[in-house]
């Protein structure tokens, strides 16, 4: 028996396809080939850079935050010896403020699970117009009051205690009437609550039939390519003489085809029929463009599958570490990650520090520092209601941009 190539399938099936002219639908076969390569070697370093990231957040990072929450949380008590002194009115006011602001943080901060810290709750309130519980249910009550306004949707009669449960109520909400055949068109325009009607079947465009015909067709090719591995590695088939270790070999390739075949994975088959010597080195070139397209019908498909699975790991990783990425990460660049949320512990250490050294130093000192401190806050505030009137501008024109256009074509009811 000859032994398999130690080349990988992927290196094979691209030395092949160099070496004859191909069609468009073979160059594309090539590129998946390619990028599913690609694809599947960083989906493996996320495997083995995911636990030593969070081995090494636990390690250095996790201790660094619980330091700067133990500093806070002093200070915050501190603070509010320092609040109840002898102030101008500007000045004590500005010091209520920044009690409220650095508790408020400190109780939004903590385990999910955990019981809220009454000391810190109890300071917030004596400093707060409203007690810390009062604004939290106000604010989930206008988060609640916004949303059902922008997706004309009804969350029920039921109190809603938190954001978390909020959203777990409009995911469910969203799950029910996707369910019910509603598409987001829908949502805004065919009315709330129980009255909802079920969208009438649609019958099928050209182009549906046309997709569950590839389909079809697609997987008819994973069955044809799967029955002829299931031939060459039947045990009918190996030699006589063949060794105890290239039987087993045999049985290893058996069971890689049966478990490719249950998940559709046309590429691992194809991997296999070049393992195997099945197909040889021209297979990829000489193939029918026809033949090919299908092909790259499910390795488009299988691309597609391995990059959403990158994105829920990171999506994963960034919400569990409360990390703010703006774009795709590489596994490589966890470790950066790491330094860069170090570095912004001790900056806020530093600004912690500072305002310590301010609070703490001479009275007139002081005062100074609470109106630098009182023009940074109004400058916040400036720009915090320029940018609600901003968005709230551009959602209003774009809601009528929508309405002005009328309904899109392709969800146009039939």
């Amino acid at each position: 028996m000859t032994p398999p190539p130690t080349r990988s399938a992927l290196h094979i099936a691209t030395a092949a396809a160099r070496e004859q002219p191909a069609s468009p639908e073979h160059r594309r076969f090539k590129t998946l080939l390619t990028k599913i390569e690609a694809a599947r070697e960083r989906l493996a370093a996320w495997h083995a850079q995911a636990p030593v990231f969070a081995r090494t957040h636990a390690q250095r990072v996790q201790p660094e935050h619980e330091r700067l929450r133990a500093a806070r949380r002093a200070w915050a008590l501190e603070l509010e010896r320092i609040a109840l002194g002898d102030w101008a009115k500007p000045d004590r006011e500005t010091l209520s403020r920044m009690v409220c602001e650095l508790c408020g943080a400190l109780l939004e901060a903590g385990e999910p699970d955990a019981a809220p810290d009454e000391e810190i709750k109890a300071v917030y309130n004596r400093f707060s117009e409203v007690d810390y519980d009062t604004e939290a249910r106000l604010q989930v009550q206008a988060m609640r009051a916004r949303l059902e306004a922008m997706g004309d949707i009804d969350l029920g009669s039921e109190p809603v205690h938190s954001v978390d449960e909020l959203m777990e109520r409009v995911q469910a909400e969203l799950a029910r009437r996707r369910e019910a055949g509603m598409d987001d068109a829908g949502i805004g325009a065919a009315g709330s609550g129980p009255h909802h009607r079920r969208a009438a079947p649609k019958t099928k465009t050209a182009a549906q039939r046309r997709a569950e015909e590839d389909a079809r067709r697609i997987s008819q090719t994973v069955r044809q390519v799967y029955r002829k591995l299931a031939a060459a590695l039947h045990p009918d088939r190996i030699d006589t003489e063949a060794s105890a270790a290239e039987r087993s070999e045999r049985t290893a390739l058996m069971q890689r085809a049966n478990s490719a075949y249950e998940a559709g994975d046309l590429l691992a088959l194809l991997t296999l029929q070049l393992q195997i010597e099945q197909v040889d080195v021209a297979h990829a070139a000489s193939v029918a463009a026809s033949q090919v397209k299908h092909f790259n019908k499910v390795l488009a498909e299988q691309l597609r599958e391995i990059e959403a699975e990158i994105d829920e790991r990171q999506l994963a990783l960034c919400s569990s570490y409360g990390l703010v990425v703006q774009r795709r990460l590489k596994p490589e660049q966890l470790g950066a990650l790491l330094k860069d949320e170090l570095r912004e512990i001790a900056a806020a250490a530093a600004e912690l520090a500072s305002e310590q050294r301010a609070l703490r130093g001479a009275p007139e000192a002081a005062r100074r520092w609470l109106k630098h401190k009182r023009a940074e806050m109004r400058f916040e505030e400036q720009m915090g209601e320029f940018m609600n009137e901003h968005f709230a501008k551009r959602a209003g024109q774009a809601a009528q941009a929508v309405q002005a256009a009328g309904p899109s074509p392709k969800r146009k009811r039939r």
